[in-house]
């Protein structure tokens, strides 16, 4: 590539980035050719600060401004956006690659992680015709996941960790389209929705020439309440979203989430299984609200266990009425879906949805993100039960079913996946 490569590079630069990033950097430039496009795209500082109540890794020794403490590392041990504080809109993105093979899954994953690292810091990305909107990075996050079948398409089925297992189809899914498993998962979040949008369209314009967007699915959580006594956000149905989460930093969570065994490349990654629930309003809504909660198994002023004190009550299955009937009924959902032992247990983050079906029918749920280091041992089981006891499943529909392999984080001059894909 000549200096003339190089001044049309920077006149179109997202035409530059593709073919540099994807033939792995700028290595191949001449010298005076690489030196003038590093000039031009060298990000003014690293993405390197951390959220001041959520630990994470510790900011790049090449980071040279301190920024705002709302910015999210994007380098680490692992992938933002799970063991950080959930922001307030999220969206998930699914991709299909455009030739199914190793070098095309290498060419996109180098492109993410460039876009992902500028925009996580508040930076545009090269090319970005509205540099404005991407500086307010207030948690934004992008974490990117795996499909099954990108792992066929490479020729690199033997390296799917056995922690990441198909997941079955269940007996009460009635699962739609597009809603499907896909190539690769772009998980973004932000505080901002401006921002938020910029940075999908930023991702998608400069992945258009890899990948066809399959799907995006967007999310939303309750603002913070000023309300003290409440210490849970609602899901659209009312009732607060649970009380009991492994608390991030704490080895329990390390247990929970992060895989740390099977494949080298694989270990500090994790499994995330995507369920579209789609929240049945029109009998719901005929229930007293005694009947929901006892379907539910917590109360809906609080959020608190039937019979418990408060949000973060224990849950006591012990516990029976005047009666001697128990407080939390044996088919109410937070009983079946109690794990029984921690290897059951999964982390949870659930967005609520509002879309419009093409009927006119409006379409509200929650999107239902699981984060587990061994879906075969937390996920899987744990949906089985629910299939065949819950009483809650009355009023809800899984439409939508995807799981993704999360791979580990990655340092200054890698690129996501790379043990994977080099």
């Amino acid at each position: 590539m000549n200096d003339e490569n190089v001044i049309d590079a920077q006149s179109s630069p997202a035409l530059s980035r593709r073919g540099m990033l994807a033939a792995g950097g700028a290595a191949i430039l001449g010298a005076a050719g690489g030196f003038a496009l590093a000039r031009a795209t060298a990000p003014e500082s690293a993405p390197m600060a951390v959220v001041a109540a959520v630990p994470g890794p510790a900011a790049s020794p090449s980071a040279s401004a301190s920024l705002d403490s709302s910015r999210v590392p994007f380098y680490g041990e692992h992938q933002a956006g799970i063991e950080t504080a959930p922001a307030l809109f999220q969206a998930y993105l699914g991709l299909d690659l455009l030739d199914p093979s190793r070098r095309s899954a290498q060419a996109a994953m180098r492109l993410i992680t460039d876009d992902a690292a500028r925009l996580t810091a508040g930076q545009p990305t090269l090319g970005d015709a509205q540099p404005d909107l991407a500086t307010n990075a207030d948690l934004m996050t992008v974490t990117v996941g795996l499909g099954h079948s990108l792992f066929r398409s490479s020729g690199l089925g033997h390296q799917v960790p056995a922690a990441f297992p198909r997941i079955p189809a269940f007996a009460n899914d009635a699962l739609e389209e597009p809603w499907s498993d896909s190539d690769l998962l772009l998980q973004v979040g932000a505080n901002d929705p401006v921002a938020l949008s910029h940075a999908i369209r930023m991702l998608t314009k400069d992945l258009s020439t890899q990948t066809t967007v399959k799907w995006i699915q967007r999310g939303f959580l309750a603002s913070p309440s000023s309300d003290s006594g409440q210490v849970a956000r609602r899901n659209l149905m009312g009732h607060p979203e649970g009380g009991h989460f492994p608390v991030p930093g704490t080895p329990q969570f390390s247990s929970i989430v992060w895989m740390d065994d099977g494949p080298e490349w694989a270990r500090g990654g994790t499994v995330l299984v995507l369920r579209r629930m789609r929240m049945l309003f029109d009998t719901w809504d005929k229930l007293e609200k005694d009947a929901q909660e006892l379907a539910i198994g917590r109360r809906q002023s609080d959020g608190a266990p039937l019979g418990g004190d408060g949000p973060h009550s224990p849950l006591d299955f012990n516990a029976v009425d005047a009666n001697g009937l128990p407080l939390i009924p044996e088919d109410s959902h937070v009983r079946v879906a109690a794990a029984p032992s921690m290897e059951g247990v999964i982390l949870r983050r659930p967005y609520n949805y509002d879309d419009l079906l093409p009927d006119g029918r409006q379409d509200r749920g929650l999107l239902f993100a699981a984060y587990t280091a061994d879906s075969s041992k937390s996920f899987i089981p744990t949906q089985r039960r629910l299939t065949q006891h819950d009483a809650f499943q009355k009023w809800i529909s899984a439409v939508g079913s995807a799981t993704y392999f999360i791979p580990p984080g990655v340092h200054e001059g890698e690129y996501l996946a790379n043990g994977l894909l080099t």
